[in-house]
């Protein structure tokens, strides 16, 4: 016996001195500044940068002034349960990324915390040019069960992701005033791929979604919004007028109530790229001005023709678009169409595909719309 218990510590002992017992993992608990929370927050994240657990504790909130970027991070639990509450009005933060920005591969945020912003000192001054409540740059990474309210720009933001999934999050920034809560997109994402969106509610005064360029199998489900600018898919992003692609976007399974825009695939002209497989499907749409919109000429009228790059002959290649299932019923406020497809004519919409659409028209509904879309005299949609 004495010679086994012998062997065996002689083996321990190896073990420690190689290095092969592993440490527990590392736990670092957010604490109050005296002066400003961001740089507690940073140095929890950095203390626990890989491997480990940042705690935000519950019911604690924490005041940052200054935005925040925490990069480099790997295989690191974030455990949301307190609040982070963000600065006041200023000009100082005008574009700006955003207020809390995470960076790094295996993050796991979750906890039921809340951003309370400020989104009403923004609107009543009329500024348009906050950062980003919350915006992440991950791959591999699960963000979910946590709230925004308030926010003074848009809510959360995906960019060069991969592999990333948002879920069970709920957005809530509406103005008590007259001043709109305007640039308040709850869900933005660009040069990303494999990202999802879902199970989600959202209440705001802009886009439900902002699918932006250079993006790949997107999949939004399960959204429930009410008041914003619906779903959409933007190639706007390029002010240089740089190629953009779109490529496997999918919007299925939601609703959107009291909305301005339903469903919503829009460019401005002269930016070049392609739109290749955009699908909405299974789309409730109650009370919504502009339904279904397809089109080249997005942000480009006698107001905004600063918006107008470049010609409008040609613009981003709109193809294989499927709007199927889409029902509910059009708000009243205007002589708008259900329908109202508008595609640049010298880059024609093709391949846009319509079936079991029935959204009750409103008392001041118009004809539907079909201008330089490929196939619109054997669209049945297009004659209606």
């Amino acid at each position: 016996m004495v010679q086994i218990y012998s062997s065996i510590t002689i083996i321990l002992a190896t073990i420690a001195s190689l290095g092969l017992v592993q440490a527990a993992p590392k736990t670092c608990v957010v604490k109050r500044s005296a002066t400003d929370d961001a740089l507690t927050i940073a140095q929890a994240f950095k203390d626990c940068q890989t491997g480990g657990t940042v705690v935000f504790p519950q019911g604690q909130s924490f005041y940052p002034k200054t935005l925040m970027t925490i990069k480099s991070l790997q295989n690191v639990n974030v455990q949301f349960n307190g609040n982070i509450v963000l600065p006041n009005f200023s000009t100082k933060f005008d574009g700006g990324l955003a207020f809390l920005q995470l960076e790094g591969n295996n993050i796991h945020f979750d906890g039921g915390g809340s951003f309370v912003g400020t989104g009403q000192q923004w609107w009543d001054a009329k500024n348009n040019k906050a950062p980003f409540a919350f915006r992440v740059v991950a791959k591999d990474s699960v963000f979910r069960n946590f709230k925004i309210t308030n926010s003074p720009g848009y809510h959360v933001g995906a960019v060069g992701c991969e592999n990333v999934v948002f879920e069970k999050i709920t957005m809530y920034s509406v103005s008590k005033t007259n001043n709109y809560a305007y640039n308040t997109d709850a869900w933005a994402v660009a040069w990303s791929k494999n990202v999802i969106f879902r199970d989600s509610e959202v209440t705001n005064g802009d886009d439900c979604t902002a699918i932006n360029g250079e993006v790949s199998d997107i999949l939004v489900s399960n959204i429930k919004c009410t008041g914003g600018h619906g779903y959409s898919v933007i190639g706007t992003l390029s002010k240089d007028g740089s190629y953009q692609s779109f490529k496997n976007v999918k919007i299925i399974d939601s609703v959107c109530t009291n909305c301005l825009n339903g469903v919503t695939v829009k460019a401005s002209p002269g930016r070049p790229g392609i739109m290749d497989g955009i699908t909405f499907n299974n789309i409730q749409l109650n009370n919504v001005d502009y339904p279904i919109t397809i089109t080249d000429h997005y942000f480009c009228d006698a107001k905004h023709t600063s918006a107008c790059y470049k010609n409008d002959g040609t613009g981003i290649k709109f193809t294989n678009i499927y709007m199927t299932n889409i029902s509910g019923y059009a708000a009243s406020r205007d002589y708008i169409p259900i329908i109202n497809v508008d595609c640049a004519p010298n880059t024609k919409c093709d391949k846009v595909h319509m079936q079991n659409i029935r959204i009750k028209s409103g008392t001041k509904t118009v004809k539907n719309i079909c201008k330089n879309l490929i196939g619109s005299d054997t669209n049945p949609y297009c004659r209606i």
